[in-house]
C-alpha cells in the first residue's frame, strides 16, 4: 500500500542532488529564492560569486527561469554569505535572460522570506537589515508586528538621470521619445501618453513587444555609461509610465527579461521614475510617492536623499511593500530528461 512515507523516500533515494528554492511574490512579482543545492560561492565580492555561479552553474539559472519548472516571468536569487563588514547575508540576481544588477521586488521578497522562516532574526517593531548586492550593499528596513513582516522598505542604490528627451528610432512604431535613468542598471522611461498607449492588462501585448523592440533600439543607437562602474553599459529594462488623474499616484508597466511585463509596480522602476520627477523639480526628499503596476498593487516610496554620482546630481530611493511565500521546492533533472536547461516558447 503506498505510504507518504515512502514516497518521501523513494524520491530522496531516487534524486539525490536537488536545487532547493522557497517561492514568493511581492506585490504580485514572483521571487524564487535559491537556498541550497550548489554549495558555497568563492569570492570576496558580490560580482565574484555572480561571476563563479554564472561560470559553472548557469544551467540552474536557466532550470529554475524556464519551462517547464519556470517560466519567463520568474525572477530568481541566489542567497550567499555576506561580503560586507555589517552584511546579513548576499543577494544575486537572475531571469530567464541575464543577471541584472539589481532588483528591488525579488530583494523585499528575500528579506521577508528569510525572517518569516527563521533564518534571519528581526525583532519587534523596525530593525535595519544590510543586504549585499553586486550593485552594493543595501539597507532593508524591516517592520515587524505579532512575530511577522508587516512591510519591508529598501534603500535603493544611488540613482541619476543620464539623459532626458532623446529620440529612439523604433523599426515598425516610429520615433519614441526616451528619458533614460539609471537605478543600478538602465532604463528607458517612456511617457503612455507620449506614445498614445494606455496602461491596462488589455494593452499587455503591444506594451511587451514594444517595450522589448526600444530595448533594442535603444542599446543600437545609444551608447550609455555608469561613471563610476564601467561594467554598466546596456539599456535593460523599458519602463512606461503615467499618472492617476484623480489620486496623482504613480501607474507604471516594466518590461525586461525575456519579454516579460513586471506584475508589480517594480522596486527600481519606482525608484527611476522618483529620480525623473526630481530631475524636472516634481519630487523633493521626504516626499511619499505611491506607485502602481498593472494588478494595482503599490510600492510606496520616498527620496532618502540627494547624492552626486559622477559628474550627475542623483537620489537614493526608498521603496516599501511586502511578500508573501507560496512554496518551498526541491527541483531534480531526471537522467532521462530531454531538456535539462528548460526551454522556452
Amino acid at each position: 500500500m503506498l505510504t507518504l512515507e515512502g514516497l518521501e523516500k523513494g524520491f530522496s533515494e531516487r534524486y539525490g542532488d536537488r536545487i532547493v528554492t522557497i517561492d514568493s511574490y511581492t506585490q504580485g512579482e514572483p521571487t524564487r529564492l535559491l537556498v541550497g543545492g550548489i554549495g558555497s560561492l568563492p569570492g570576496p565580492t558580490m560580482k565574484d560569486k555572480r561571476s563563479h555561479f554564472e561560470a559553472r552553474f548557469d544551467h540552474v539559472r536557466k532550470l529554475l527561469t524556464r519551462e517547464p519548472r519556470g517560466h519567463r516571468g520568474i525572477m530568481a536569487a541566489v542567497v550567499t554569505e555576506p561580503v560586507s563588514d555589517n552584511g546579513a547575508f548576499g543577494l544575486f540576481y537572475m531571469d530567464a535572460r541575464r543577471y541584472p544588477y539589481l532588483c528591488g521586488h525579488a530583494t523585499i521578497g528575500a528579506v521577508a522570506t528569510l525572517i518569516e522562516v527563521g533564518a534571519l532574526k528581526a525583532e519587534e517593531g523596525d530593525t535595519v537589515i544590510t543586504v549585499d548586492t553586486p550593485s552594493g550593499p543595501l539597507d532593508a528596513h524591516t517592520r515587524i508586528r505579532e512575530g511577522h513582516v508587516e512591510s519591508v522598505a529598501i534603500d535603493m542604490v544611488p540613482s541619476f538621470v543620464l539623459e532626458t528627451d532623446r529620440s529612439i528610432d523604433v523599426p515598425g512604431f516610429g520615433t519614441v521619445p526616451v528619458d533614460l535613468v539609471c537605478v543600478g542598471g538602465f532604463f528607458a522611461m517612456v511617457s503612455a501618453r507620449k506614445i498614445g498607449i494606455d496602461l491596462i492588462p488589455a494593452n499587455r501585448g503591444r506594451l511587451v513587444s514594444l517595450g522589448m523592440d526600444i530595448i533594442d533600439a535603444a542599446n543600437r543607437s545609444v551608447n550609455v555609461v555608469h561613471p563610476e562602474r564601467p561594467e554598466v553599459t546596456t539599456v535593460d529594462v523599458t519602463e512606461f509610465y503615467d499618472e492617476d488623474p484623480q489620486t496623482g499616484n504613480g501607474r507604471g508597466v516594466v518590461i525586461y527579461g525575456e519579454s516579460h511585463m513586471d506584475r508589480s509596480p517594480c522596486g527600481t522602476g519606482t525608484t527611476a521614475k522618483m529620480t525623473l520627477l526630481n530631475h524636472h523639480g516634481k519630487l523633493d526628499p521626504g516626499e511619499t510617492y505611491r506607485n502602481a503596476g498593472p494588478l494595482g498593487t503599490v510600492f510606496e516610496g520616498r527620496i532618502v536623499k540627494k547624492v552626486a554620482i559622477g559628474q550627475f546630481d542623483g537620489i537614493v530611493g526608498q521603496i516599501r511593500g511586502n511578500a508573501q511565500i507560496t512554496g518551498y521546492h526541491q527541483f531534480v533533472v531526471d537522467d532521462a530528461d530531454p531538456f535539462p536547461e528548460g526551454f522556452l516558447l
